[in-house]
C-alpha cells in the first residue's frame, strides 16, 4: 500500500507538471482523479495532530458554507489544487539537489569557521538567503556546520537564528507554499509586487534582528558573516531571475514557474553526473513519503478556500463578525497577529490565512492587494516560527538536538509578535501613502 500511495503521488506530480503546459486535457483529469485517490487513501494514515487540524477545517466549513458543494464543484476544486501535487515534490527535489552542489558545501565550511561572537548572525543570514530556495532543506546544511562538542546553549542560539533566517525569507521568496496560497486570492501582478515589498521588509527585519539579538556584533564580524554567502549568491540570483522572468513572460504564477523550471534546471546541472542525479531522485521519493500530512492538510484547506471564493454567497463571515468596519491600517496588523496567535495554539497558518484572505481580498475592503499579500506572508513567517507543531520547528529541533518548546517559545516568540506589529504597521502606513 505504501508503494501504491507513492506511485499515484508521482503520477499526480507528472500530471501537475503537464497541466502547466495545457490545463484542459484528459491527462489533467486523470491527474485530478489520481491525486483525489491519493488524498482519500492517506486520510487513514495521518498523525493525531493532522486529524485535529482536519477537524478544525470541517468545523470552519460548516460555518462558511451555505450549502454542500456538488460533485462538479469538488472536481473543479480538484483541478485547482492539482498544482499543489507538484509543489511539495518539487521542493523536495530542490532540497535533495542543493546538498549535492559544491558551492553549498563551501558555504557550509565557511559557517563552521565562524567565531562564537558572530555564529548566530552567520547562521541567520545564510539561513535567510539559502532558505529562500531550499526551505527546510537548509537546516541539514546548517546543522552539519556546528562543532561536534557544542553545548546546549550554543545549539539553541544557532537553531533559533537558523529558523529565524529561513522563515523570514518567506516574505520575499516565491519558493514557499505561502506565496502559492496567496496567489489563490491575489492576482499575479499584485502578488509579485507584494514580493518586491517583501525584499524591503525582509532586509529590514534581518538587519535589525541580527544586531539587536547579537549585542557583541560589530561591522567586521557582520562582514565575516556575509562572507558565508559568497559561494552561493550567484546561484541564488540566477535561479531567482530565471523563475521571475519565465513567470512574467508566460504569465504564470510563481508556483507554476517553480514546478516547471526547477526540475529542468536540476536535470541540466547534474546531466554529467547521472549517479548523483539518481541519488537525488531517490532521496526526493523518500522525502515525499514523509510530507504526506502536509500535502493532505494544504490540499483540503485550498479546496475549501476555492469553494468559498467561488460560492454564490460567501458573505456569511461579514454578517457574523461585522468586520467590514475595521480601519484599513489595522487590517495589516490583524492579519499577521491572528496567524501568529493561531499558530501558537497549533493551528496551521494555511487554515488562518485561507479564512483571512477570503475575507480581506473581497471587494468589501478597499486595500492594496500587494500589501495584503505581504501581510499574509509576514503572518506565515511569524506563524511558522511560533508553533511547536510546525514542520519547520520540528525539523530544526531534530537536527540541532534542541527541544521544540525552546525554539518556538524562546526569544523568537517575542520576535514574531514584534514583527507582526511593526511589519504590519509599515504596511498600514504604505497603504495610506499609496
Amino acid at each position: 500500500m505504501h508503494n501504491f500511495r507513492l506511485s499515484i503521488f508521482i503520477i499526480s506530480w507528472v500530471c501537475a507538471f503537464l497541466s502547466i503546459i495545457n490545463n484542459q486535457n484528459i491527462i489533467v483529469d486523470f491527474g485530478v482523479i489520481c491525486f483525489g485517490l491519493f488524498i482519500f487513501i492517506n486520510l487513514f494514515f495521518l498523525t493525531f495532530q493532522s486529524y485535529f487540524i482536519i477537524i478544525i477545517l470541517i468545523i470552519l466549513s460548516i460555518f462558511l458554507f451555505n450549502s454542500l458543494p456538488s460533485l462538479n464543484d469538488l472536481f473543479e476544486a480538484g483541478r485547482f489544487v492539482l498544482i499543489f501535487a507538484g509543489l511539495i515534490p518539487t521542493m523536495n527535489l530542490v532540497k535533495s539537489a542543493a546538498l549535492h552542489v559544491k558551492s553549498i558545501k563551501e558555504t557550509q565550511k565557511l559557517l563552521s569557521l565562524l567565531s562564537s561572537k558572530n555564529s548566530s548572525s552567520g547562521f541567520q543570514i545564510t539561513g535567510h538567503l539559502s532558505g529562500s530556495i531550499m526551505n527546510t532543506g537548509v537546516f541539514p546544511m546548517l546543522a552539519a556546520s556546528i562543532p561536534l562538542d557544542s553545548n546546549l546553549n550554543y545549539r539553541k542560539r544557532v537553531a533559533e537564528a537558523s529558523i529565524r533566517g529561513m522563515a523570514s525569507s518567506v516574505v520575499w521568496s516565491p519558493f514557499f507554499v505561502a506565496f502559492a496560497v496567496g496567489q489563490v486570492y491575489i492576482d499575479n501582478f499584485n502578488s509579485w509586487m507584494g514580493l518586491a515589498v517583501g525584499l524591503f521588509i525582509g532586509s529590514l527585519f534581518s538587519i535589525i534582528s541580527v544586531f539587536l539579538l547579537n549585542r557583541s556584533l560589530n561591522y567586521n564580524l557582520f562582514k565575516a558573516s556575509l562572507n558565508c554567502l559568497r559561494p552561493i549568491f550567484i546561484y541564488l540570483f540566477v535561479i531567482m531571475s530565471i523563475i521571475v522572468v519565465f513567470a512574467l513572460i508566460f504569465n504564470l504564477t510563481a508556483l507554476s514557474a517553480v514546478i516547471f523550471i526547477m526540475p529542468i534546471l536540476i536535470g541540466l546541472y547534474f546531466l554529467r553526473s547521472p549517479i548523483e542525479l539518481k541519488l537525488i531522485f531517490t532521496n526526493t521519493f523518500s522525502l515525499m513519503r514523509k510530507n504526506i500530512d502536509d500535502i493532505v492538510i494544504i490540499t483540503l484547506a485550498m479546496m475549501i478556500g476555492f469553494l468559498i471564493t467561488n460560492a454564490e454567497n460567501n458573505n456569511l463571515s461579514f454578517e457574523i463578525f461585522n468586520i467590514q468596519n475595521i480601519p484599513d491600517f489595522l487590517i495589516f496588523i490583524i492579519i499577521p497577529l491572528t496567524m501568529c496567535f493561531f499558530s501558537i495554539i497549533c493551528i496551521h497558518p494555511v487554515i488562518s490565512s485561507t479564512i483571512l484572505l477570503t475575507i480581506f481580498s473581497s471587494n468589501i475592503f478597499d486595500i492594496n492587494h500587494a500589501l495584503l499579500m505581504q501581510a499574509h506572508l509576514i503572518g506565515w513567517c511569524t506563524g511558522t516560527l511560533s508553533s511547536v507543531a510546525s514542520l519547520t520547528v520540528i525539523t530544526c529541533s531534530n537536527l540541532f538536538n534542541v527541544a521544540s518548546l525552546k525554539i518556538a517559545f524562546g526569544e523568537n516568540l517575542f520576535v514574531v509578535i514584534l514583527f507582526s506589529i511593526f511589519g504590519g504597521g509599515i504596511l498600514g502606513i504604505l497603504n495610506i501613502i499609496i
